[in-house]
């Protein structure tokens, strides 16, 4: 099982506009927050939502998804959480924080962004995806490690992207990638996969 939180926001009645640059200002709070960069963000999930060119307009009850193998940067800073976010988009407060343990899967739908990154450069999956998912499999191993303190003995990890490829490069140092997914790999890295990457 995968531990997402849901950060469950309210804007009021008559909207609230989001300027495209929400999602680059929501994430490089959360990195300040937590000192690190081993998380993802989803984008706005609702169902009352209008996208426009710019941004996004938000009705009332929207939700934001953020994952982490490290789980108790949420649970220790859940206090500060609550105080920075609810002062960063005006007309936007957070009125809960949930945990959801969802199955972890080998086929789905990305919900937040897939990145693959050496030595600080990312790679562009539609250029190079062996290199991607190679590369992809290094980062997870390094998280694991860093996690457990030694490495999963079954090492197999091969990451595809198999239809409705979308790319998005909001954050500074990542190249993000989104649409069904499918992965062969062992019960360690998948898992560590679905706790770094929200997935449906």
């Amino acid at each position: 099982m995968a531990h997402y939180f849901v950060f469950n926001f309210f804007a009021k009645e008559d909207g609230v506009f989001l300027p495209s640059s929400y999602y680059n200002e929501l994430f490089y709070v959360i990195k300040k927050l937590f000192s690190t960069e081993l998380f993802t963000i989803t984008t706005v999930r609702a169902k009352n939502k209008r996208e426009v060119e710019d941004g996004i307009w938000v009705f009332e009850n929207f939700r934001i998804y953020l994952t982490t193998p490290f789980v108790e940067l949420v649970t220790q800073n859940i206090f500060k959480i609550y105080e920075v976010l609810n002062s960063l988009f005006k007309g936007i407060y957070l009125k809960s924080i949930s945990s959801r343990k969802v199955e972890v899967k080998s086929k789905g739908t990305l919900l937040s962004g897939v990145y693959a990154q050496k030595e600080g450069t990312c790679i562009e999956y539609e250029k190079e995806p062996e290199i991607f998912s190679e590369t992809l499999r290094q980062q997870l191993l390094d998280i694991y490690y860093n996690r457990f303190g030694k490495y999963p003995e079954d090492q197999r990890f091969f990451f595809l992207i198999t239809e409705d490829l979308k790319k998005q490069h909001v954050i500074d140092d990542r190249i993000e990638y989104f649409g069904k997914f499918e992965i062969f790999a062992s019960k360690e890295l998948l898992e560590m996969f679905c706790q770094m990457f929200c997935v449906k």
